[in-house]
């Protein structure tokens, strides 16, 4: 299974990039490749949701702050938590009978809603600066 992702870098870049699951979980933690997982958006009622990607091993001095991605997050309603390193992002969906969500490539409106988010959160980010 492949499909889109977002990638977004401790330097505020954002990124679309193909290859869910495999690239996504390498870009997540490229030293280490060992991601951990956290939902950002619940799949409800048969809908897609969003799953955040970020480095398992976050040491303080190899991943920087990612303070772009942190309130990206928090504006699309997931964990109030600060984010080191890349973030990759990716859709998911339930699964009849188990609580596991399926990995997933992000849909045209959930592309166009990170997009838009991280615009916002970017320029707010510039501001205070």
């Amino acid at each position: 299974m492949t499909g889109i992702y977002a990638l977004i870098r401790p330097d505020g870049r954002l990124e679309f990039r193909d290859g869910v699951p495999d690239r996504m979980l390498r870009d997540a933690d490229p030293q280490h490749g060992t991601a951990a997982a956290f939902t950002i958006q619940r799949a409800a009622w048969g809908g897609n949701g969003l799953h955040g990607h970020v480095s398992d091993v976050a040491v303080l001095g190899t991943c920087p702050p990612n303070r772009v991605a942190t309130s990206l997050v928090a504006a699309l309603g997931g964990p109030q938590e600060y984010i080191f390193g890349n973030l990759a992002i990716c859709g998911s969906q339930s699964a009849p009978g188990n609580e596991e969500p399926l990995l997933c490539g992000l849909t045209e409106a959930q592309q166009d809603l990170i997009h838009d988010v991280h615009a916002a959160v970017s320029k707010e980010a510039a501001g205070s600066s």
